[in-house]
């Protein structure tokens, strides 16, 4: 029996760290809020704190960490604030990072891109442009980008604030 100033379980502030072995297939999510490296197979997305891709892993889906260490298989999208492709990747996908390494040899065909920051958030979601069409680059928000109370020095049109 415990006493009141004892606890069931100790705490602990490490980080977990889960593994996904070879030969092994998960078909679904995979969302930890640890480390979590993948030597086998996932068939879905991954969410996790800094995800290692190692071995001859194969991911067919998007994963979202803070560091992604890449150097098996990935078919899909990655988000992180830091992705490490190895020479030993073969990425298929587009990345949203802040930070990109791609090491010589690494084989990769996809899209990069800056990540964006979800800490904003608008009211109303953007407009989306018609099909074929460019979205226009000065389709901000009011009050962001243009100043419409003042023409520009020449008189004609708004100025950039």
């Amino acid at each position: 029996m415990l006493s009141k100033t004892e606890s069931a379980a100790p705490k602990s502030n490490t980080v977990q760290h889960s593994i996904l072995p070879a030969g092994t297939t998960l078909d679904g999510d995979l969302i930890g809020s640890g480390d979590i490296t993948i030597e086998g197979t996932v068939n879905g997305n991954i969410k996790c704190r800094f995800l290692t891709l190692t071995g001859q892993p194969t991911i067919s889906g998007s994963a979202e960490a803070e560091v992604v260490n890449l150097c098996g298989s990935f078919t899909g999208e990655l988000h992180a604030t830091k992705v490490i492709i190895n020479k030993t990747a073969k990425m298929r996908g587009d990345i949203y990072h802040q930070v990109l390494e791609i090491q010589p040899g690494a084989d990769f065909e996809g899209k990069v891109a800056p990540l964006k920051p979800t800490a904003v958030k608008t009211e109303s979601p953007a407009k989306s442009p018609s099909p074929g069409k460019s979205p226009d680059p000065l389709d901000l928000p009011a009050g962001l980008g243009l100043r419409t109370d003042s023409p520009s020095a020449d008189g004609s049109t708004p100025r950039r604030a």
